[in-house]
């Protein structure tokens, strides 16, 4: 929502709306991660089919809300990972 609004007024709704959509779906990551540790099977493997289909999604939608903007879902994404890796790393080397 902050980057639906930031970019609003900065006159680029459609930006943030692909921004926007791109975090939500990178939050989603820790969620489908979670349901996919009790899964049987490679966690590795099953990590990457999930940020293949969540950076496909992301790309669907980006190319729904505008196709010059698409890119920014997928970034949303990466950068929704970035910010989970990070809270993880923080979390482990606190112990």
């Amino acid at each position: 929502m902050v980057a639906f609004v930031a970019m609003s007024l900065y006159g680029q709704p459609r930006l943030g709306l692909a921004l926007a959509v791109g975090l939500a779906i990178g939050g989603l990551n820790g969620l489908l991660a979670a349901t996919s540790v009790d899964m049987p099977g490679s966690f590795r493997f099953l990590s990457l089919v999930r940020l293949g289909l969540l950076s496909a999604g992301a790309l669907a939608v980006g190319l729904l809300v505008e196709p010059a903007v698409a890119w920014i879902t997928v970034a949303g994404v990466a950068a929704s990972q970035f910010v989970m890796s990070a809270i993880a790393m923080r979390s482990v080397l606190r112990t």
